[in-house]
């Protein structure tokens, strides 16, 4: 036993120079051994059997595929082992198309069924194989498929943006969309749970100019899918620099008063945030402010809120200064 482990030691950890060389040499030529004996093994031609997943095209017209038995198929091929590598250790790669514009459909109740013999499209498989590979079959020899009709509705776009602004910029009207609504296509028990279709996130932040952005539209993950009448859309982005105004409105009778009566003030200051494009066509006429006169004839203490009833769109009203008055009724 203690000569077993000295040996061991010594093949692990040889001593002398010249059995390091040689061991070396024992270790490339196992190495290039093993990379002839490959290169050998891979250049021979193989028949095997390759898993491809399908992918349906020209589906016939106003007809959606809901379900088919065989997603996969199985194609025996014949290659040279270099090029059967890749297909067979990457087989999520594998995809072959079919084309069902000349399939016959027949009704099943809401259905409707037909079927694709592979058989008769060994010429449109063997099209879409390496070059080097030589079909030899297919399996299954017939693809079932269940269609159901389509249909379509319109439904409202949300644009899903989260925007921020530097100090005095904000919003200046509501965010434009190129599509305020989009044609959802899809069988009828799907589309029937849908009610909108969002966009696309996106923040954009510290913002003090308009901006045009494209957002692509996100469809719900159902099965089978939907398609839209866009997969895009445009946003348009109104920014501008707003600032603050004050200004003088007097205050108007309530035309719910039964009675007549006068306010102590007769004039409120508004303090409103406006578009400094919007600044000059601020005027008292645009607005018009009178006080709760209900809520007054009630409290018995001859005090009443002031409100705006009526105001400009482009002007929002921050601060009433009274917001509260004096009123007194006449006799």
């Amino acid at each position: 036993m203690k000569n077993a482990g000295f040996s061991f030691r010594r093949i692990l950890v040889p001593s002398s120079k010249k059995y390091r060389n040689k061991l070396s040499v024992f270790l490339i030529c196992t190495v290039i051994s093993f990379f002839m004996w490959g290169l050998i093994k891979l250049s021979r031609v193989y028949e095997t059997p390759i898993k491809y997943h399908v992918n349906y095209t020209n589906t016939p017209s106003d007809k959606i595929l809901v379900h088919s038995r065989d997603t996969v198929i199985t194609l025996n091929v014949k290659a040279r082992g270099l090029e059967l590598y890749g297909k067979l250790f990457n087989p999520e790669k594998n995809h072959i198309k079919l084309d069902l514009s000349g399939i016959k459909l027949r009704n099943k109740g809401n259905v409707l069924t037909g079927y694709l013999r592979t058989s008769k499209a060994l010429r449109e498989i063997a099209g879409q194989l390496p070059k080097d590979f030589l079909l030899i079959g297919v399996e299954p020899d017939t693809l079932h498929l269940t269609f159901e009709n389509e249909f379509f509705k319109k439904v409202p776009v949300e644009a899903d943006l989260s925007l921020s602004f530097i100090a005095q910029y904000q919003l200046y009207d509501s965010i434009k969309l190129s599509h305020d609504s989009v044609s959802v296509f899809g069988i009828k028990s799907v589309i029937d749970t849908i009610y909108q279709i969002k966009t696309e996130h996106k923040s954009l932040r510290n913002m003090k100019s308009s901006r045009l952005i494209a957002l692509n539209l996100e469809k719900p993950v159902v099965k089978p899918m939907i398609s839209l009448s866009v997969d895009s859309i445009t946003a348009e982005i109104q920014v501008e620099r707003f600032t603050e105004a004050e200004i003088e409105v007097p205050i108007t009778a309530d035309e719910k008063a039964d009675r007549p009566f006068r306010t102590f003030p007769d004039k409120i200051t508004l303090t409103c945030r406006v578009a400094m494009r919007e600044y000059e066509r601020l005027d008292p006429s645009l607005f018009t402010v009178t006080i709760d006169y209900n809520e007054a004839a009630k409290s018995g203490n001859n005090l009443a809120d002031v409100i705006v009833v009526q105001q400009p769109a482009f002007a929002k009203v921050i601060d009433i200064e009274p917001a509260k008055v004096e009123f007194l009724f006449l006799k």
